[in-house]
């Protein structure tokens, strides 16, 4: 089929993210949005990472053009407290790793480790990211002169906001000063043709839609792909057991010191709370399994862990005063996200769970899956192109879905139920979770795979780990050959009296950056600050 005509079904972030996107790339194509006004937001905040800004880049969007708008902040990083052991807590920052002093390995590190117990599994990304200080210690700089070595203010930022609210801003300053229709109205029919595809659409008002292309963007309804095209969904829920969430947003105490540049992850008794700092609130919640806990318990645990000292300002009144709101979600994918002349993009297509930010990561991704497929041929589409979309899609899901899998299976916790259940008695699919496509015939090697070979096999950490790297050492996982020069009481060979010596080396030049480094992050704004001279000052 040849695409010059598309109907997305649904607004919200999902919907006008990819209308606008459209608009902007594709502006040829006949576009058309139908939207109910009875769907209502809780608007609590999303969190992103900084693959976003390949989005914001194709839009030709600038910070100061929409970040006011949207109560946007800044983030630079994503922190794990509690989720090795209670008490310990450990970075996964954006950006590649400076590897400058360290011969291009992470090696030097876990040898520097191996011999001086003073050395903690969360100095782990602050030796690799410089930033990590800056974000500890809740700075922020557009880093020109390159003060902090291997941070890149464009590419090493992501952005917290209201999803909502960023659905609008799209709506009113891209699609609708397009030629894009924008319908309110109740779709009443999914008429199909005979060989299972979307003939039209039937509303309450406006009549019949016909499109080339429909995409569904009406969240786990799946309206489209789900329930009129009946595509089977996969569940993760063997392995993801958190299906519910209650959340809130509370005021401010002191903006200055609780508007922190990262999304704060907190490990509680049957699940775990995230702290998502906007510009004009905290947004807050506590993702749950109901295997382990109800809905009051829930509230209780939440409730408690607002007043506790995990909050940058620990308040009971805030705590006690919050409203609370709970979400139930489901997590997996559809076997398919585009079948026939329907594709699914947002919480249609699939979710896994809020931790890492992974919700709007695979709406914007997708989004790009499907320029690059309408733009290849000047909108052509045939067989290969739809297996290659669901393909893409599928694969980053999967490998998702094992990275998030990584944070439950390597912790150490076992003092209640739940940690006891997921590190213990949930069998992970680390042999027989594999991916393949008929047109892709060689399978993709999931990450948990990749995990188990590096863990138990391999000798060395290298930078090709990536994030599978902060996750592992945060947990408490290090290369075995360096585990085994600590086990030895006899000789040491040659080459392994060269590492005794060095790891010395490696904590004086470490120090002296860590030195140089800081006497710039003491010049530079707060978080709060940069925002009010950069973005909020009008």
């Amino acid at each position: 089929m040849r695409v010059t005509s598309i109907c997305i079904i649904g607004g919200g972030s999902a919907g006008w993210m990819t209308a606008a996107a459209l608009v902007k790339t594709l502006p040829n194509i006949k576009l058309t949005l139908i939207e109910s006004e009875n769907i209502g937001t809780i608007g609590v905040g999303e969190s992103t990472l900084a693959h976003i800004n390949a989005y914001m880049d194709i839009l030709g969007l600038k910070d100061e053009d929409w970040m006011s708008k949207c109560n946007a902040i800044y983030k630079t990083s994503i922190k794990f407290t509690d989720f090795s052991n209670k008490g310990e807590t450990w970075h996964y920052p954006f950006g590649l790793f400076d590897v400058t002093d360290s011969g291009g390995s992470l090696r030097p590190w876990f040898e520097w480790q191996a011999f001086d117990s003073t050395v903690k599994n969360s100095n782990f990304a602050e030796y690799f990211h410089s930033s990590v200080d800056m974000t500890n210690q809740n700075k922020l700089t557009k880093n020109e002169n390159n003060e902090i070595r291997g941070f890149n203010f464009k590419h090493h930022t992501a952005y917290q906001f209201e999803a909502a609210l960023f659905g609008n801003f799209l709506r009113d300053n891209f699609c609708l000063f397009s030629d894009m229709k924008h319908i309110i109205d109740e779709i009443v029919e999914v008429n199909l043709k005979t060989d299972g595809s979307v003939k039209s659409l039937s509303t309450k008002n406006t009549g019949e839609l016909i499109a080339d292309l429909y995409i569904d963007c009406t969240g786990f309804k799946a309206l489209l792909l789900g329930k009129a095209l009946k595509v089977p969904y996969i569940s993760y829920n063997k392995e993801l057991i958190n299906d519910q969430a209650v959340v809130t947003h509370i005021p401010y105490i002191n903006p200055e010191i609780e508007m922190e540049s990262v999304t704060n992850c907190i490990a509680l008794e049957s699940g775990w709370a995230w702290n998502n700092p906007l510009w004009n609130k905290i947004g807050a919640g506590y993702v749950y399994s109901s295997k382990f806990a109800s809905k009051e318990e829930a509230e209780i645990q939440f409730r408690k862990h607002l007043a506790s000292k995990n909050m940058v300002i620990s308040d009971k009144d805030r705590a006690k005063n919050a409203e609370f709101h709970h979400i139930k979600f489901r997590h997996g994918t559809h076997e398919t996200s585009w079948k026939h002349n329907v594709l699914g993009i947002g919480l249609a297509s699939g979710f896994i769970e809020p931790l890492e930010s992974t919700a709007l990561f695979l709406t914007h991704e997708n989004i790009l899956f499907l320029i690059r497929t309408l733009k290849r041929r000047n909108g052509l589409i045939n067989k290969w192109d739809i297996d290659s979309f669901n393909f893409s899609v599928r694969d980053i899901i999967e490998k998702m879905r094992q990275f998030i899998c990584q944070h439950y299976a390597l912790s150490s916790r076992r003092d209640t139920p739940y940690w006891k259940h997921v590190t213990e008695e949930i069998t992970y699919d680390n042999v027989t979770a594999r991916f393949e496509s008929p047109k892709h015939p060689n399978p993709q090697e999931n990450s948990f795979v990749e995990l188990a070979i590096r863990l138990n096999i391999y000798k060395d950490f290298d930078t090709s780990m990536k994030g599978i790297a902060y996750i592992a050492t945060g947990m408490g996982y290090g290369p075995i050959d360096i585990s085994d020069i600590l086990l030895r009481d006899a000789r040491i060979p040659i080459e392994e009296k060269k590492v005794v010596n060095n790891w010395k080396k490696t904590k004086a030049v470490y120090e002296e950056h860590r030195t140089k480094t800081q006497s710039f992050i003491d010049k530079m704004p707060s978080h709060y600050q940069f925002l009010k001279d950069n973005i909020y000052n009008d």
